[in-house]
């Protein structure tokens, strides 16, 4: 407890009070009272008006700035966004618009090319037809043993074709040429070289090859000897994939010849029958109950592709 000297110090004197009192019922107002102007109010201490609530107009003053703030903030990013989504678009047209044109270009590219192999498989067919009219008057013949010289190599020909055509006169058995091939890589050395032979007359060059086949096999000394046609190096790649396909038609005794382009003719009681492809021949067997069944021969194509565009172009409404 204080002394009493310092509550006389703090406290004031009662003549103050009572002149106070005696303010307020006269009707002086307390600022006056405090030596304070009329606009002026007793302020409160520091701690006190942090620690209260702000008021309704202050506090929708602050969220109206917030509002707008964020309202700002986020129509800057949708702008930004908005530009960014533009230009990804503009992007995206030109890229769906070069992938069409592309697509286009390629298409039109995979038909030019169909159409240039199409023609260079025509010309190609047609300079092997030239080659092979140009041989069509050679025969290859296999088997003439390697002693048989070149200078006794006419001499030897003439007497083979005395033997299979009797009935023709020397006159027509002419040759215009025969020589041996040279030998390939691949064929071994005890092995006699083939001999090309140009007989003069068509005629008695098809007659020939038709007796060669009769008369299988020659009588000796010609026992080894086999008779084929001279074909050009295409069209001998080509009749080899029917290989296996001739293969069985001698072995059921079906009779067949070659036709052009690249192509087999059978006969099968008494009609004809184009096969233009292995598939197809399969087919027919399958059909005369020869083959039982079949699995079409799988061939490789190198022949481009066309491309379907993704996009299609639409005009604007």
């Amino acid at each position: 407890m204080a002394p009493p000297k310092a509550q006389r110090v703090l406290e004031p004197p009662k003549s103050a009070r009572k002149d106070r009192s005696k303010e307020v019922q006269d009707g002086v107002s307390p600022q006056h009272a405090l030596g304070l102007g009329p606009d002026e109010s007793p302020s409160a201490p520091l701690g006190l008006s942090e620690s209260l609530p702000p008021s309704e107009s202050r506090l929708h003053a602050m969220l109206q700035e917030l509002r707008s703030t964020i309202q700002a903030d986020i129509k800057g990013a949708l702008q930004e966004l908005s530009r960014d989504v533009l230009d990804l678009g503009e992007r995206t047209d030109a890229l769906e618009t070069k992938a069409d044109d592309l697509c286009l270009a390629h298409n039109d590219l995979v038909d030019r090319h169909l159409a240039l192999q199409a023609a260079h498989d025509s010309l190609a067919l047609k300079m092997a037809d030239i080659e092979d009219h140009s041989r069509r008057n050679n025969i290859r013949i296999r088997g003439i043993a390697e002693a048989v010289t070149l200078a006794d190599l006419h001499p030897f020909l003439l007497e083979l074709f005395q033997t299979l055509l009797p009935e023709a006169t020397p006159q027509y058995l002419l040759l215009d040429r025969a020589h041996r091939l040279p030998r390939a890589k691949n064929l071994p050395t005890s092995v006699a070289r083939d001999v090309i032979i140009r007989v003069h007359f068509f005629h008695i060059k098809e007659a020939l090859m038709s007796a060669s086949r009769k008369s299988m096999p020659l009588p000796a000394p010609y026992a080894d000897i086999l008779f084929f046609a001279d074909l050009s190096a295409s069209i001998m790649s080509k009749r080899r994939t029917f290989s296996s396909l001739t293969k069985i038609l001698r072995n059921h005794k079906l009779a067949y010849i070659w036709g052009f382009p690249t192509k087999l003719l059978i006969w099968k009681d008494g009609t004809l029958h184009v096969v233009p492809d292995v598939a197809t021949g399969l087919q027919f067997l399958k059909d005369w109950n020869i083959l039982a069944d079949f699995s079409p021969p799988r061939e490789p194509s190198s022949s481009p592709i066309k491309v379907s565009p993704e996009w299609h172009r639409v005009r604007p409404k």
